[in-house]
């Protein structure tokens, strides 16, 4: 992904590749020439803990050689972390090139999640993470993060009152993206088509069409969530002093798209913020060549962008600069990165681990079968067809099921929970461990995931896991038990199955972190890969495409285009491909 993504900062003209291998080069002299320096800058962040994979008995360059190992190992990093300190309930230090992260063990869960954010910081871990001093351009927007609140309070509420208008985009942008044809199969590249259609339908909530459709508008969303991806990986390399120096040549793509992006969608903010005063007339303000009806009124839109400016309106007292149109941006190009770069991860991941499960077992046909069943709503757009309507999402038990067992399996991160501890003088966990200011705070939701002792056969993919464990919770009690009783364990049976579905996070389930810091957008981010997938599945007939060109559902080993290790991202497969064909019936 950095060979693909980095190629933005350079023009067509030059060798890229040779300029690319240059900048590897030079970084891998900084680094070695810097690490010491890093290393005891950061002394003082980090608590004296053992480290994973350091030899103790070797003295040359010990800690630069543990942290490049760990970076080109990190997933054998991760399950010495796992084996050697968690299952012992001791907590350990994962030290990379790009910093290091203590690893508290899954007991300490409750106690994390726990803890008040001037103490234990999400939003600082998150700074950190993605470098946001030097990535955004508006880095003032992750304090306070008003679109995080929006996420929570707006787009959580009326998830399904959005679903129509999803299922509309998520139905157009297929068709065009995956194309109409009945006869003839056709390879494509699944995770570069699954962004665009993410991207399409996400921005349909974003900003409405007819942004959401717009080319350029797209282009620029999408490549600012691959470069805040990238950029902020390659400057946790380099230490402080450098980073600075490096930050702006890293980051130009990230403001060449960011400044493309505004220039589009400023006048629509302009265009609203007028109807907001009362003092607009609209057939006089275009918008992306489409001209406005006069008769419209901001309250009649119900998208991301316009609950953002209802909001900034009433905080303008107190925050005056949210009504900014480059603040708006920034807060929407952020809700992009976190919405467009994570559900497209799930959604390929998700879609390989279906395809290559043996025929014998008939995953596709029984996850087809159920979204036939569940359709109940006619599309407008199309008479005569059928989509899908919130009670209908609920009812995808298998498909849920399927989504949830990915995640778990291809779990796109490493460690989760982040934190970071801000409190002046660190704070010390129950079990006497002294985590100092400053340093970076996590748990192995890799390990929990890949753990035989929670998940039977945890190295394969089981789709229907959790179908399986909500048929064996009791659904009503005996007839001879009181009325009290039995309302209280079908309500106890209730509970447990809803934390078996795909939006529950847990202990033993980390996907979307856990606590009240859990991803707000997971209940949209659901149900957008849901109508994914159901549609996927309805609308075509899909073969994975195995080396060589050869189209199966499954290769007859089980084996499927495999994730890998980007430092601590676990990335799928960029390169695979599909091929499908429409089908002629739905």
């Amino acid at each position: 992904m950095a060979l693909l993504h980095f190629r933005a900062l350079f023009t067509k003209d030059i060798d890229r590749e040779n300029v690319l291998l240059l900048l590897v080069v030079a970084s891998v002299v900084f680094l070695i020439v810097f690490i010491s320096l890093k290393g005891q800058r950061n002394s003082s962040s980090r608590p004296d803990l053992p480290w994973v994979g350091r030899n103790e008995k070797a003295w040359f360059i010990r800690n630069i050689r543990t942290r490049l190992w760990n970076m080109m190992n990190y997933e054998q990093a991760l399950r010495l972390a796992y084996d050697n300190y968690a299952r012992h309930n001791r907590p350990c230090i994962l030290a990379t090139l790009d910093g290091d992260v203590v690893l508290l063990p899954p007991s300490s869960i409750p106690w994390m999640i726990s803890q008040p954010e001037h103490v234990l910081s999400v939003n600082g871990a998150h700074k950190h993470i993605l470098q946001t001093k030097y990535t955004f351009p508006r880095p003032e927007i992750m304090d306070p993060t008003v679109h995080f609140d929006v996420i929570k309070s707006e787009l959580t509420r009326q998830v399904f009152a959005v679903t129509p208008d999803v299922c509309d985009e998520m139905a157009a942008a297929v068709d065009e993206i995956w194309g109409k044809n009945t006869k003839n199969f056709e390879d494509i590249k699944l995770f570069d088509s699954i962004t665009k259609i993410i991207a399409r339908t996400s921005n349909r909530v974003f900003v409405g069409l007819p942004l959401c459709r717009n080319e350029h508008y797209l282009e620029n969303a999408i490549g600012f969530a691959e470069d805040i991806a990238l950029s902020a990986t390659v400057l946790r390399l380099f230490p402080g002093p450098i980073r600075s120096l490096v930050a702006p040549i890293v980051t130009y793509p990230n403001r060449k798209h960011t400044r493309s992006y505004t220039k589009i969608l400023t006048p629509e903010i302009l265009r609203r913020q007028q109807l907001q005063q009362g003092g607009a007339n609209l057939e006089d303000v275009e918008n992306d060549g489409a001209k406005a009806s006069g008769k419209e009124t901001g309250a009649e839109r119900n998208d991301f962008l316009q609950w953002l400016l209802t909001r900034s309106l009433r905080k303008s007292h107190v925050f005056p600069d949210e009504a900014d149109p480059d603040i708006i941006c920034a807060r929407l190009l952020h809700t992009n990165f976190a919405s467009v770069h994570t559900t497209s991860f799930i959604g390929t991941n998700a879609i390989l681990d279906i395809l290559a499960t043996p025929p014998s077992e008939g995953v596709v046909d029984k996850l087809r079968a159920e979204a036939l069943a569940t359709m109940d709503t006619d599309d407008e757009s199309e008479p005569g067809s059928k989509m899908w309507s919130r009670t209908s999402l609920g009812n995808m038990h298998f498909l849920d099921s399927a989504l949830r067992e990915s995640s778990r399996r291809a779990s796109i991160i490493g460690v989760g929970v982040n934190h970071k501890v801000i409190v002046p003088g660190g704070v010390t966990t129950p079990d006497g461990t002294h985590l100092p200011e400053g340093c970076m705070v996590a748990v192995h939701s890799w390990g929990l995931h890949n753990d035989e002792g929670i998940y039977a056969g945890a190295g394969g993919y089981r789709p229907f896991r959790f179908v399986e464990l909500r048929d064996q919770i009791g659904e009503c009690p005996g007839e001879n038990d009181m009325a009290e009783s039995a309302a209280k364990e079908k309500e106890k049976a209730y509970l447990d199955k809803a934390h078996l579905q795909f939006i529950a996070t847990s202990p033993t389930y980390l996907g979307f972190g856990h606590g009240r810091h859990s991803c707000p957008g997971r209940f949209f981010a659901a149900n957008e890969l849901k109508l994914l997938i159901a549609y996927l599945l309805t609308r075509y007939d899909i073969h994975m495409v195995m080396e060589g060109g050869v189209s199966g559902n499954w290769n007859g080993e089980g084996v499927r285009p495999e994730c890998f290790w980007a430092g601590p991202n676990h990335i799928p497969p960029m390169g695979a491909k599909v091929s499908v064909r429409r089908r002629s019936e739905v």
